[in-house]
């Protein structure tokens, strides 16, 4: 209920422009140790996680909470569209200056003809309407991205699984003299 009644005061100070972000530099392995560990309580039997390789030292100047939630978001929907005994795999790698975040799942997939809807508020895809869920998580985690200069894309194929990608600006990487 916190997580509903959350997301629909995220809309209003969106809609409104009251949204203030707080940009700090922290570690991209901090925030997916997190939303992973928070995560683990959703899996259903036999799903699992697969961590991202080699992430320690990739340092992001973002709003931390931000990419948490978008992160999340798409972490549970993977593990609510996915059935049993699939990985969730998280994947990691920098282009640009920046980091591009994909979760893979081998879920429901989202059908062809809905994909265009799917970060507007309040849609479904007819697939998903047995889920639980409001339908706007993915409206608010791609405005959310694409205010701080992020993004959020997709590639689904129905009945075989999504990726979903997010892309935030990352601190020039630096090596050790």
């Amino acid at each position: 209920m916190d997580n509903i009644l959350n997301d629909f005061l995220s809309v209003e100070r969106l809609e409104s422009g009251k949204v203030k972000y707080n940009y700090t530099t922290f570690s991209l392995s901090k925030v997916v140790n997190e939303v992973v560990y928070d995560s683990n309580m959703l899996l259903k039997e036999g799903q699992r996680i697969l961590y991202p390789q080699d992430i320690d030292d990739i340092i992001l100047n973002f709003d931390e909470k931000i990419l948490e939630l978008a992160l999340s978001n798409l972490v549970n929907n993977a593990i609510k569209y996915s059935p049993e005994h699939t990985n969730i795999d998280i994947r990691v790698r920098m282009k640009d200056q920046h980091a591009l975040i994909t979760i893979i799942d081998q879920g429901i997939g989202i059908p062809e003809a809905e994909q265009k809807f799917i970060f507007e508020r309040y849609f479904r895809a007819a697939n998903a309407l047995l889920n639980q869920g409001t339908g706007i998580g993915l409206n608010i985690a791609k405005r959310h991205l694409e205010n701080l200069d992020g993004d959020i894309t997709f590639t689904s194929i129905e009945n075989e699984g999504t990726e979903f990608t997010i892309k935030v600006p990352a601190q020039p990487q630096t090596t050790a003299p």
